[in-house]
Parts: structure tokens; sequence; C-alpha cells
């Protein structure tokens, strides 16, 4: 076996380490959150950028800055297009309208009566698609995202 140098062996570590926190542990450990709004922080991400930071200073700020500048350390918003906690606590349900052809004001008109709150549908701010059953919803939403 050759021998290492101590100075040697403590160069390999930090560059590792370095290369391994530029990355941030949040756009590791979460890479869905990359371009999501600021918001609530995940805490486990602050604790994980912190132990790095506390151990190595230079990688733990660049961890840190990786995570803020891409948002990887905000959970994701708890409102239209959060799948993961839409699944979790709230239930779908099924909206009786005409089956008339709808437009947009009447469609305004029926999700308004239904959320007690004034919507309003700004043409380009939407996708829409027909759904046979309302089990169809997360894989339609998911096909419309990936568009």
């Amino acid at each position: 076996m050759i021998p290492i140098s101590r100075r040697r062996f403590l160069g390999w570590t930090l560059v590792n380490t370095g290369i391994v926190a530029s990355g941030g542990c949040g756009t590791l450990l979460h890479p869905e959150r990359r371009g999501q709004p600021a918001g609530k922080l995940d805490w486990g991400i602050v604790a994980l950028d912190a132990v790095g930071l506390l151990l190595f200073f230079v990688p733990g700020v660049i961890a840190f800055a990786v995570d803020f500048t891409t948002g990887t350390i905000y959970l994701p918003p708890d409102h239209y297009g959060s799948k993961s906690s839409s699944k979790s606590k709230e239930r779908l349900v099924t909206v009786q309208v005409p089956d008339k052809r709808m437009s947009v004001k009447e469609l305004e008109l029926a999700v308004s009566q239904h959320l007690q709150q004034d919507i309003e549908l700004t043409p380009g701010s939407y996708q829409t698609q027909e759904l046979k059953t309302i089990d169809e919803f997360w894989a339609t939403t998911d096909m419309l995202a990936a568009t």
C-alpha cells in the first residue's frame, strides 16, 4: 500500500466533501422541488445544510446557497398543483354540471359556487382535459404537467 501524506488525505477529503455539498442537500434529496417559489422552510433540509456548515464551512455555505437559489429548501406549496399534499389531505369530489359544452364563464360560476369564493380563469393560465371519472384526475394532471 502506498503511504498517503496527511496533507494529501485532507485535500482529497475536502475536495470530495465540497463536490457532494455543492449540489446542496435539498437539491440531491428533492430534485422535484427545483424552481418552486419561496415558502415554508423544510427544517430537515435546513438541518442537513447546517451540519455541512458546522463540519465544513465552505461546502455548507455552498449547500445553503444552492438550496435557496433552486428553491429546494422550501416545502411544496399547499395549494393547487401540490399533488403530494392534495392526495394526502383532501378528498377529490365530483361537481355535477350540465352536459352541454361549458363556457369559461359557466365553469367559473360552477367552481365559485362549489368553493364558495370568487374564481377567475384568465386565458392562458390553465389547461383543461375532460375526465370520464374522477379517478383519472391524477394521471391526467401528470400528463398535462409533462406537456
